[in-house]
């Protein structure tokens, strides 16, 4: 019945992918970079879209963005979709693998990974992320490690500098990758075990790191990112920060429900503390601090208690259920998820949405042929880019600290709060054209601006222009969602029609 239990897996993750379709808010900066690549043959090493100061472009996420670019323009939408469900699939299956590889005895149900993918944050799940590739790996370092811890298959430890050369240049959670080969050398040390190997394949996954396009440049990045204070970046706030308890509450129930069982486990097994497996808990402990220090942490905490702890309370439930029952239970979930994934692709038609951005804001600009420096929120403003450039440039987007210097969002900050001396701020690198939410306080500061007339308004965000810009001739956005969805990839970004110039 594992075959059942696979098909059952994907379909739920498909279609569960499926809801959580919109765009994410870097996602049109991964496409500009792919683009760049695919026409010029080269990376992007400087921001052409921003009127604000910027750096060096040192790109973490550039193999991602090849990825990415080559879906979208080959298989639009439902390749971005069914990519999506294909690598977290793997992701999970990896980690089943691993499960059985521990205990072949024990049976993989489906409820469990149904309420451990339900405790992912959806922000991780929107359409496509280069976190992908970072969980995906995670998995399969987990299973390989296993492997050689378990097997003595040492042989396999050269898939993971094999697989460093392509995380590394996926995306700069590989860190995660070096972390988790750290705590097997400390874990096997503390279980007097060798840890030679391991420590031979940490210093060959450091030397792959060097093989990617920005030299050392990019291991001095990584440093700098590992270190950032990104206190203005939702997936980044601690879990029991308020946004995190109020927007990721079922990672909280799986958070207790892992702690009850983990007390049950101890009450009931008394387990010699003596003969504890010190990597198994040193990771988990490990990726229980990352887990609260951040919601983006989150999955790499839910994959170490698939991976170390199904087993162990698997054993607190000595009643299983007849072995027809229990197939008649697995094909009714295979049933149930069939009919939920095919809903879910009807009812989405396969489409990504862009909801979260200022479309009918933007939409007006383009439409009318607006010209000027535009500022928004940073996480818009790539998509901004994407529609707008070249008649606008952007005040900064989500690459923030890969391309613009620091205080520039600091001083986003400033101005979205109206702190003082926000007006010289806005002015300070000629602004014309501005883009709020409407929960900031400065949308109520402009509107009582006499630089800046409002044009129009949506339910989550304002549109305002310098008053030379304004114009009788204004045509109003399209109020049809349908031109939205099928218009969200229209650019001028085109470096082929450059090099024909």
């Amino acid at each position: 019945m594992i075959f059942i239990f696979y098909i059952t897996l994907f379909l739920f993750i498909f279609g569960h992918g499926l809801y959580f379709n919109t765009i994410d808010n870097d996602f049109f900066a991964r496409l500009i970079v792919g683009k760049t690549f695919f026409q010029t043959g080269g990376l992007l090493e400087w921001d052409f879209l921003s009127y604000t100061p910027t750096h060096r472009f040192v790109d973490h996420e550039w193999g991602s963005s090849l990825v990415f670019y080559f879906l979208q323009s080959h298989f639009g939408d439902a390749g971005l979709l069914i990519f999506k469900a294909i690598i977290y699939f793997f992701a999970f299956f990896l980690i089943t693998k691993t499960i059985l590889l521990r205990n072949k005895q024990i049976k993989i149900h489906f409820l469990p990974f149904w309420f451990l993918i339900n405790a992912i944050p959806a922000i991780l799940f929107s359409t496509l992320r280069c976190q992908c590739f970072t969980f995906f790996f995670f998995a399969l370092w987990l299973y390989t490690l296993e492997r050689v811890r378990l097997k003595n298959e040492i042989r396999l430890l050269w898939i993971l500098p094999s697989t460093m050369l392509i995380w590394a240049n996926m995306h700069g959670g590989c860190v995660a990758g070096f972390g988790l080969i750290f705590l097997y050398i400390l874990g096997e040390f503390l279980n007097k075990k060798p840890v030679k190997k391991y420590i031979a394949t940490l210093s060959l996954c450091f030397a792959v790191l060097f093989i990617n396009p920005y030299g050392l440049e990019y291991l001095k990045f990584l440093f700098s990112a590992i270190t950032l204070n990104r206190e203005f970046i939702t997936e980044w706030q601690p879990t029991f920060s308020s946004i995190g308890i109020k927007y990721h509450y079922k990672f909280i129930f799986f958070l207790l429900a892992f702690l009850l069982l983990f007390a049950a486990y101890t009450i009931k097994f008394k387990p010699n503390i003596k003969k504890t497996d010190k990597t198994k808990a040193l990771v988990l402990f490990v990726t229980f601090l990352m887990a609260l220090k951040s919601i983006r942490l989150q999955p790499f905490f839910i994959f170490s208690v698939l991976t170390y702890c199904y087993e162990d309370f698997y054993k607190l439930f000595p009643i299983r259920l007849p072995n027809k029952i229990d197939n008649l239970k697995e094909i009714f979930f295979l049933l149930l998820m069939c009919f939920f994934s095919t809903y879910a692709a009807i009812n989405t038609k396969l489409k990504c949405t862009v909801w979260n951005f200022p479309i009918m804001e933007i939409d007006f600009i383009k439409t009318n042929n607006i010209k000027g420096n535009l500022l928004c929120e940073f996480h818009d403003g790539s998509f901004a880019a994407y529609r707008l450039y070249p008649n606008n440039l952007i005040f900064m987007d989500g690459k923030y600290e890969e391309v613009y210097p620091n205080e520039l969002i600091y001083m986003l900050k400033d101005i979205n709060l109206a702190n003082k001396g926000f007006r010289e701020k806005i002015n300070k690198y000629k602004t014309d054209i501005i883009i709020v939410t409407k929960s900031y306080k400065i949308y109520e500061e402009l509107k009582k601006d006499n630089n800046f007339v409002q044009v129009i308004s949506s339910p989550r965000y304002a549109l305002f222009l310098k008053k030379e810009l304004i114009r009788k001739d204004f045509r109003a956005p399209s109020g049809n969602a349908k031109y939205y969805t099928n218009t969200k990839f229209d650019t001028n970004i085109n470096w082929s029609l450059k090099n024909e110039d």
